[in-house]
């Protein structure tokens, strides 16, 4: 085991390159050296974990935050995002989101929230250095310090029911008040004063934000059981409604990150109807209802290469995988074991 992880800790250090930034304009994305995946695990046993996959190799370390740690993650882990140096695990039962540094593993700090918050869905703030943290169960955002780790309490801020995705784009946050598939609303932060300034109506149970290279913001609404699902796009400089698109299909809902936007390739994917859906962003027109077929419980896209990562949780209860599918939608005869109910996504640069 020490081997797995001297080997996963050198290719960080030796592949390890700047951060892309986070502009809308087209950019040069450097090739990832690694893709973290958080793994949910069960709800209840603590058994979330981070794998970590190396595409110049084909390595995949599982466990990597236990073996450098020699500890668990935690219960359930929701979200991973990486800001400057650090990358951020938000573990949703544990109430806490843990901080590693990529190129080790090791962690550097964690962040506590109240019992019974369930912090899901994370987004930086970078002019102050913050977090906002949409919180399901007390229907709030919490704000960050990244530079202590610690809640800025008398900043929380109240927003809909059950927040769910959330997106930070043109010093504004956007927030999915899911109200577990019976809200309809989006609210809008003012991330520099932290207060909500409008609340967007949108469809039936939105969960999944995303900002495209425009920085418009794109907003995924399962609906109730049995209804097709609909993906709003709303202006972040205006902060009205774009456009709503009639997907014609079931988007799944509580389950994974079921959408991904490439900012360098204008294009958008959703898991909808036993497929990955795939969607021209400057048009807002789906142009193949089924680029990929399968059953499948999160993706993610990779803007470096435009390949598609899409996960199999498989029964749930054991070992998911991760398979990798290039723009097209064409296997790239890569795939990966990662960890149960494999769902965030995460390129290291």
């Amino acid at each position: 085991m020490k081997n797995i992880l001297m080997l996963a800790s050198l290719a960080f250090i030796v592949n390890s390159c700047t951060k892309a930034p986070t502009s809308s304009a087209q950019y040069y994305v450097p090739a990832a050296s690694a893709v973290f995946v958080l793994n949910q695990g069960n709800f209840g046993q603590g058994n979330s974990s981070l794998t970590a996959y190396y595409p110049d190799s084909n390595l995949t370390v599982n466990g990597l935050f236990k073996l450098a740690n020699s500890r668990n993650l935690g219960d359930l882990g929701n979200d991973i995002a990486f800001n400057g140096s650090r990358a951020y695990m938000v573990i949703n039962n544990s109430d806490k989101i843990e901080v590693i540094d990529p190129t080790t593993a090791l962690s550097v700090g964690t962040v506590y929230f109240p019992s019974g918050t369930s912090p899901y869905r994370i987004a930086f703030y970078v002019p102050s250095n913050i977090a906002y943290v949409s919180d399901l169960y007390t229907n709030s955002v919490s704000v960050v310090n990244l530079a202590t780790d610690a809640i800025i309490s008398q900043d929380t801020i109240s927003v809909g029911a059950n927040p769910y995705g959330i997106a930070c784009v043109n010093g504004k946050v956007f927030v999915a008040n899911s109200g577990y598939g019976s809200g309809n609303t989006v609210s809008v932060i003012d991330a520099a004063k932290r207060e909500v300034v409008k609340t967007i109506t949108v469809g039936s149970g939105p969960t999944e934000v995303e900002v495209d290279e425009n920085g418009d913001v794109w907003v995924a609404c399962p609906g109730q059981p049995g209804d097709d699902g609909s993906i709003y796009v709303i202006s972040s400089s205006t902060d009205s409604i774009i456009d709503s698109i009639n997907t014609g299909m079931q988007i799944p809902s509580f389950t994974g990150h079921v959408l991904a936007i490439d900012t360098q390739n204008g294009a958008a994917y959703l898991i909808a109807d036993s497929s990955v859906v795939k969607l021209d962003v400057s048009t807002h027109r789906i142009v193949d209802r089924n680029l990929i077929s399968g059953s499948f419980y999160a993706l993610s896209v990779d803007e470096a290469t435009g390949n598609v990562y899409v996960t199999d949780a498989k029964d749930y209860k054991t070992n998911g995988e991760v398979y990798i599918y290039n723009s097209g939608g064409q296997y790239t005869n890569r795939s990966f074991t990662a960890g149960i109910n494999p769902d965030g996504i995460a390129f290291l640069r």
